[in-house]
């Protein structure tokens, strides 16, 4: 069977392209998710476990508990089986250059060479309180050199030091420890990676650097003949019980595992988006096949008369594809480690060099041979249950498709699943959501080819309207529209997931800014600890292009009794309604203006949640406050106006401050942005202004939602790139389905030549059969893709902020137009290959 398989696949080479084709794209997906896996997870283990590499042992102590003071670790480091010890320190500070400045984390140095991880690419190695070192990427991107000078400021007082470079310091300047410090850089350190800190700089400085400071970890190396075990159980005994002792080894296992979970949900990801491509693939395998084996009946019909019975005609079948799989896996095995590396090192996680699993890359190429055999087993059946007489008939067999058991399980399934899906997100269970939603899009599938068959048959009655080509092509689908349906399934699949994920990505936009909207009403904050903002950053703020509002509210250092001293800040009417925040203006319609006060209540006064439960007051309760010492009644509500400048900081009406305190200062600049603005520019302009006044601290739900759509964008690119495989495989099919009709419809096109049709009408008739399929396939993809993608969304966030939806049109209209344009690329090789059949020729082909 394997001799006549290879010489069935040698005859017609080019009829199994798309097979092949398929099969190559689909390993290549699932190889180069797994590659990509590993390879990512290793990466993630090794930054983790780095800092550690040169330990022994690792000593945390207890944050939750009372600090035991600087000089802790001589404990450690006193103990018989420990040769050294150093503390390990970590500080958030802003550095600041000439015009730049932004956040970086100052990482502990240890004074023992035979600690340090890294090693010195350039320059000398920091001693004093005033030298760094730092990695070669920072130095590039502050446009430093070794031997220049930087300032710190903002150097955290109670920064928390954590293993492997994480730390927990005050946010945005809180609790400055100096105003700032100018510092050296006295080398550059070698890393072949960033430290995942959350930070853009990174700086090391030798251990007198963070004199005074408590360490949260100390690592240590033990005494020549004591092993990391031995030491570990001999502090544990010596050692007070908040000081928890392990080996650097486990201590490396727990932060790599910490790290790599965090890489799960875009593993889950691209594997989900690979074993989609493999449904499409497995789509246009299983159609391919029954087109060639539709063609081949008067082949399946002798082998039969000759004495072939089913199961040898169902083995050929299965050798054939054994064979086209086989070839095709491999190809897509070599070429998915080739792109799954790639893709690791371009997103900076190939750090610890490529690693393959050979078992897990063997089942990769397993699946591509099992998906094209079971693809192939159906055709198979089919071929293998005609009759030698009826396989004869010179007339095509009827290619509509009749509604079947399957079609109706199919659409007990996709309710079933789309209710799950939608009960998954009221409950907020994420993990019946996506149960849901897998059974439902499984039920859809199975569901839809018989009403996309009965559409293609619709369609005919408008193109018989238009006559000719389109008449013509209209005709042509009608014929069989069981192999077209089949091909527009296929674009429903990949076209659909397309849909979904940017409906998914634009509603997850846009519930990320509603939600910070309501938990930052001001966009960019800028602030100083004293005094009033320089007028120059005042103006440059006003000029940003992108702010659809900037006002410098006063504000006035006070005693509230309840909160102790906070800064009171005095908002105008204006910057209360842009913000949101009309409560404050419940009072203001009476208010007088030479008081502040309304003479018949009580002001209001806007405080943080803390400050709410502070106050033991419930929300619009009116109380009476002694505000540096003297009686004062207001009406408190939480908001988020209230920690708008990083810090809680009550908020009332500028008159009613004026009212309360003698003297008040512009200490901070608030701006709102417009809508729609660009806020990664908008966030740019900030750190410029930020780089020309030291002085200033910034705040505002910018930095925080860059984070955020950093790494959703991100991952919604990755799965466009991935998804279009399926795209690419689902317009292969179409392909495909044309060509292989034109190689049995010759003496049709022999003859419509012979009667007069141009090579351009020839190519018309193609043309509008394919775009017919690629337009249904996008139209069903884009109307069941669009709900998916936001029941889905529902479900992840619909807990954690109120859904806000947004249909990204613009992309959908995308969508439809590349299907238009997949129909006219699919139409190229089957024109060409119809436009070399000769009248003469196919009227006398065989």
């Amino acid at each position: 069977m394997l001799n006549l398989a290879w010489a069935q696949i040698r005859s017609h080479p080019t009829r199994h392209l798309a097979v092949l084709l398929a099969v190559v794209l689909g390993t290549l997906f699932l190889a180069a998710t797994s590659v990509f896996s590993s390879t990512s997870e290793a990466g993630l283990r090794a930054v983790a476990a780095a800092p550690l590499t040169a330990a022994d042992v690792v000593v945390d102590r207890d944050p939750e508990t009372a600090d035991p003071g600087s000089d802790w670790p001589s404990a450690v480091a006193e103990h018989p089986d420990v040769e050294t010890v150093t503390e390990v320190h970590a500080r958030t500070v802003q550095v600041a250059t000439d015009d730049l400045r932004g956040t970086a984390n100052v990482h502990g140095l240890a004074d023992d060479p035979g600690l340090r991880w890294f090693d010195l690419a350039e320059g000398d190695w920091p001693v004093g309180t005033d030298e760094v070192v730092a990695d070669s990427d920072t130095l590039e991107s502050l446009g430093l050199r070794v031997g220049d000078t930087v300032r710190f400021t903002g150097s955290p007082a109670d920064a928390e030091a954590v293993p492997g470079g994480g730390t927990e310091g005050t946010r945005d300047g809180e609790g400055l420890r100096s105003s700032g410090e100018h510092v050296t850089v006295t080398g550059s350190v070698a890393l072949d990676f960033q430290p995942l800190t959350g930070v853009r700089f990174t700086f090391y400085a030798p251990e007198v650097y963070f004199a005074g400071d408590s360490p949260l970890t100390v690592l240590a190396s033990t005494a020549p003949g004591v092993s990391p075990e031995t030491a570990v159980t001999s502090l544990e005994a010596a050692l007070p019980p908040d000081l928890y002792v392990m080996t650097a080894e486990d201590q490396a296992r727990l932060a790599a595992d910490r790290f790599a979970g965090g890489s799960q949900q875009l593993d889950l990801l691209l594997l989900a988006c690979a074993l989609m491509a493999l449904l499409a693939a497995a789509m246009v395998i299983a159609n391919t096949f029954t087109i060639l084996l539709t063609q081949r009946r008067r082949d399946t019909a002798l082998l039969r008369l000759v004495g072939a019975d089913r199961g040898q005609v169902r083995a050929l079948v299965v050798a054939e594809a054994l064979i086209i799989g086989g070839v095709g896996s491999l190809v897509g095995l070599g070429a998915g480690i080739a792109v799954g590396y790639a893709g690791a090192s371009l997103t900076g996680l190939a750090g610890a060099g490529p690693h393959l699993d050979p078992l897990l890359l063997a089942g990769c190429a397993l699946v591509g041979v099992g998906t094209t055999v079971a693809a192939a087993w159906a055709p198979a059946r089919t071929a293998a249950g005609t009759a030698p007489v009826e396989a004869l008939r010179s007339a095509p067999l009827d290619g509509a498709v009749r509604f079947r058991a399957v079609h109706a399980l199919g659409t007990v399934c996709a309710l079933l699943g789309l209710g799950a899906m939608v009960a998954g997100a009221r409950v907020e269970s994420l993990p019946l959501a996506l149960g849901g939603g897998f059974a439902g899009a499984v039920g859809v599938l199975m569901a839809l080819r018989y009403p996309i068959s009965r559409l293609l048959r619709l369609a005919h009655r408008p193109l018989r309207r238009m006559g000719g080509v389109a008449d013509l092509a209209g005709a042509n689908l009608r014929r069989d529209t069981g192999r077209a349906a089949t091909a527009t399934l296929a674009l429903v699949l990949g076209l659909g997931l397309i849909s979904a994920l940017t409906t998914a990505a634009a509603t997850g936009r846009a519930t990320i800014d509603g939600d910070l909207n309501s938990r930052y009403p001001v966009d960019v904050s800028a602030r100083v600890d004293e005094g009033s903002v320089a007028a120059g950053t005042v103006e440059r703020v006003r000029e940003i292009e992108g702010l659809a509002y900037v006002e410098s509210p006063r504000t006035a250092q006070m005693v509230v009794e309840g909160l102790d001293r906070v800064t009171v800040v005095g908002v105008s009417p204006r910057l209360a309604e842009v913000t949101g925040a009309e409560t404050l203006l419940g009072s203001a319609g009476n208010t007088d203006t030479d008081t502040g006060f309304d003479p018949g209540g009580h002001p209001v006064m806007l405080v943080s949640g803390d400050q709410l439960e502070a106050l033991g007051v419930e929300p619009g309760e009116s109380v009476e406050l002694g505000v540096d010492g003297t009686a004062r009644g207001f009406t408190v509500y939480p908001s988020a106006l209230a920690t708008a400048s990083g810090t809680a900081a009550p908020v009332v009406l500028a008159e009613v401050l004026e009212d309360l305190a003698r003297e008040s200062t512009r200490g901070m600049v608030w701006g709102v942005a417009a809508p729609g603005i660009d806020r990664d520019h908008l966030a740019d302009q900030m750190d410029l202004v930020a780089g020309a006044d030291p002085e200033v601290s910034l705040s505002g739900a910018l930095s925080e939602r860059g984070d955020l759509t950093e790494v959703l964008d991100l991952l919604v690119a990755l799965a466009l790139v991935m998804l279009l495989v399926t795209v690419v495989i689902s317009g292969l099919g179409v392909a495909n389905t044309l060509s292989l009709s034109v190689l049995e419809r010759t003496r049709e096109v022999a003859l419509l030549r012979a009667l007069g049709l141009s090579r351009a009408g020839l190519y018309g008739t193609l043309a509008v059969e394919a775009v017919v399929v690629c337009q249904l396939g996008a139209v069903l993809g884009v109307l069941l893709g669009v709900p998916f993608g936001l029941v889905g969304v529902d479900a992840i966030v619909g807990g954690t902020a109120p859904l806000e939806v947004a249909v990204p049109w613009s992309a959908l209209g995308l969508v439809l137009a590349s299907a238009l344009g997949v129909g006219v690329l699919a139409t190229l090789v089957p024109a060409a290959r119809a436009a070399r059949v000769a009248p003469a020729e196919g009227l006398t082909h065989g």
